[in-house]
């Protein structure tokens, strides 16, 4: 508070120091500005650095009201696109996961044997590739998912049925042996009759 015939000193938008005094006139707290000054430049960006602007640029709204069709078109293809490679990638994961995609992959590496096991009731929806040139199928017939096995180059050395308590149900063992003369071109499931890939 202010006595009366007091002097009121200007307030100014920044304040140099605040003191805290008591009613004795005591200076309890102080805290003094620390005056602030410019960050130092080197000299060498000093000079041309006052015109430039930064190189990035933050999307804005107004950008994509001037962006014509043809980019947005060109946006939504490569989306489209992306959206393509992933779902192949996918189909051709779910492909190696099969026995005649397990057959492929055993064959391209080189074994000289290959084996599966084959749940034969209950047996669940199976890709199978077609020859060159026609689509895949899907089959839950045991005889056709051998077959599919056999084009990729292999010959059934042997085939036992188990029953297993384990598994719930008869468990087919199939070993294969690696037969040149018996691979033939397939196509790759994943991909389109007809496409190059």
């Amino acid at each position: 508070m202010l006595e009366p015939g007091a002097k009121k000193e200007p307030s100014s938008t920044r304040f140099p120091s605040v003191d805290v005094v008591s009613e004795q006139k005591q200076l309890l707290v102080g805290f003094r500005a620390t005056p602030t000054r410019e960050p130092e430049q080197p000299a060498t960006e000093a000079v041309g650095t006052q015109g430039k602007r930064w190189g990035i640029r933050l999307p804005s709204l107004r950008d994509r009201a001037t962006l014509g069709g043809a980019a947005r078109e060109e946006r939504a293809e490569l989306r489209q696109r992306e959206k393509q490679l992933r779902s192949e990638e996918a189909a051709k994961q779910a492909f190696f996961e099969t026995p005649a995609g397990r057959a492929r992959l055993a064959y391209q590496r080189g074994h000289r044997l290959f084996q599966y096991e084959l749940k034969i009731d209950g047996l669940e929806p199976t890709i199978i590739p077609g020859p060159v040139g026609s689509p895949a199928r899907v089959t839950t017939d045991p005889v056709d998912i051998l077959n599919a096995v056999t084009v990729e180059g292999w010959k059934l050395a042997t085939g036992k049925f188990i029953h297993s308590e384990v598994r719930n149900g008869v468990i087919g063992c199939y070993l294969f042996k690696r037969s040149q003369k018996r691979r033939l071109s397939m196509n790759n499931p994943w991909q389109a009759p007809g496409s190059t890939h």
